[in-house]
């Protein structure tokens, strides 16, 4: 069985020799200390699972050192023991967030009773955060989409960095969710709790960036009525993403790189020095390191910010997403539209395959949001998405075919879309897809099964 570690704070070396001696070494390790300063270094190499205190010391008391203790591990219960014990000492104590509180001469029964509460208590917590934690990673992936094989190298990342203060810069084409992500690593952190701001410098005019940023005084400029706190201050202890950094003009920069050398910042139109302590996550759609060569991006910032580089893909390289991206935007859409299609037809779901997505996730929620307005039925068909994406799916599938695949194969992929396009005209009904095909039912039989087309063997 693991031994819990005991820490003993007192100035008195009898008191120390007596608690080793009190302590069960098969049930706890005690370990003690002659004053705060000496638990502290302690603190700086191993853990504690409980401390108990003397409240009387030189130097630093009892009280003092709660505070002090806490400051390394916040959640460490620390008992405190006096013989100067009086209710108004014992309530502030408690106040100060003491676990508990004996006065001396303490019975060893119970102070072995208060440290196993203690232990249990602290083990408790643990497990709490251990539940939050896997709340918020569920909660997190509830809104991603991620079985292509292009987006497991991004995840593992993400899940392996997002419980740290490393700066963060994401890299990808606009609509590939970067603020999506951004706001997974934030859950997924210590400071999950705190606050998340999202602000995209591409879309916040120069001269306001600054202010926005770091807050101004009143009257600091033009129209500054009233003075007012920035987005620095609003995500203190917690996580700010700067989405387009690369769109920061060169004169906001060097303020930028002082919050993240030292956490320091003045708010527009102030000399008072104002601090904060944000984890930040930057992204951009254009190359930053293009940026830095041609002197438009500090290469000083550029390596703060950089700490972690996340590339994500385009949707054009993770297709394998594009169904289940689907059904997520239908359950989204059906939540506020009572009357939205329930699913996508094959020929459909192969245009949208098809289709090289420029826009990304961004235009693929757009396409069927509006295909789902469009559409009459309960199932989103070919003549419900927009004409361009017809044209350029079927271009796309045709160049591909051509360019990497042998004739046969290309053949074969061409008359399957056909087929498929052609029940789906006919709503799957043999004799109607004959007429309109001009074949006979015999021989569409034959294809259909030649080539792994379904349809109704009753019509």
């Amino acid at each position: 069985m693991k031994r819990s570690n005991i820490l003993f704070i007192d100035d008195q070396q009898s008191a120390r020799d007596l608690f080793l001696r009190l302590l069960d070494p098969h049930k706890y390790k005690p370990i003690v200390a002659p004053g705060v300063v000496a638990a502290e270094e302690y603190l700086r190499h191993e853990a504690a699972d409980v401390v108990v205190t003397d409240l009387r010391m030189p130097d630093v008391d009892g009280l003092q050192g709660l505070e002090r203790l806490h400051l390394t591990d916040p959640d460490l219960p620390v008992v405190l023991i006096t013989a100067f014990g009086t209710v108004e000492t014992a309530v502030e104590a408690m106040k100060r967030g003491a676990f508990d509180y004996l006065r001396k001469p303490f019975d060893p029964a119970e102070l072995e009773i208060v440290i196993d509460r203690a232990i249990a208590h602290r083990q408790l917590l643990r497990e709490n955060k251990r539940l939050r934690s896997e709340v918020a990673r569920r909660a997190a992936s509830e809104d991603i989409i991620c079985a292509a094989p292009a987006m497991s190298s991004v995840m593992d990342l993400i899940a392996r960095v997002a419980p740290s203060d490393f700066s963060v810069l994401m890299l990808g084409e606009s609509g590939t969710g970067k603020d999506v992500f951004a706001k997974r690593i934030h859950q997924l952190s210590e400071r999950s709790k705190q606050s998340f701001v999202s602000i995209n410098c591409s879309a916040i005019p120069e001269h306001l960036l600054e202010s926005e940023l770091f807050g101004h005084e009143k009257g600091a400029f033009s129209g500054a009525s009233e003075a007012r706190e920035g987005f620095f201050a609003e995500a203190d202890g917690g996580t700010l993403f700067l989405d387009e950094i690369g769109d920061m003009s060169l004169a906001l920069q060097p303020k930028l790189l002082r919050v993240l050398q030292n956490g320091e910042y003045y708010r527009v139109g102030s000399r008072r020095l104002a601090k904060t302590d944000v984890r930040l996550v930057c992204a951009s759609n254009r190359a930053i390191e293009d940026l830095v060569d041609r002197g438009q991006f500090r290469q000083d910032l550029y390596y703060r910010i950089n700490t972690v580089r996340i590339d994500l893909p385009p949707l054009r390289q993770r297709t394998e997403d594009i169904p289940a991206l689907i059904e997520h935007f239908l359950v989204q859409l059906a939540a506020h539209h009572p009357r939205v299609p329930h699913t996508v037809s094959a020929s459909a779901m192969a245009l949208l395959l098809e289709y090289p997505w420029p826009g990304n996730v961004r235009e693929l929620e757009h396409v069927i949001e509006r295909a789902s307005l469009v559409c009459d039925g309960d199932e989103i068909r070919p003549e419900s998405l927009p004409r361009e994406l017809r044209d350029k799916g079927n271009a796309a599938g045709v160049a591909a075919a051509a360019i990497d695949t042998p004739y046969k194969d290309a053949r074969r992929s061409f008359e399957h879309g056909y087929f498929v396009q052609l029940m789906d005209r006919a709503g799957h009904n043999v004799q109607k897809a004959a007429d309109l095909a001009g074949l006979h039912r015999s021989t569409l039989y034959e294809k259909l099964a030649a080539l792994g087309v379904p349809y109704d063997h009753d019509a």
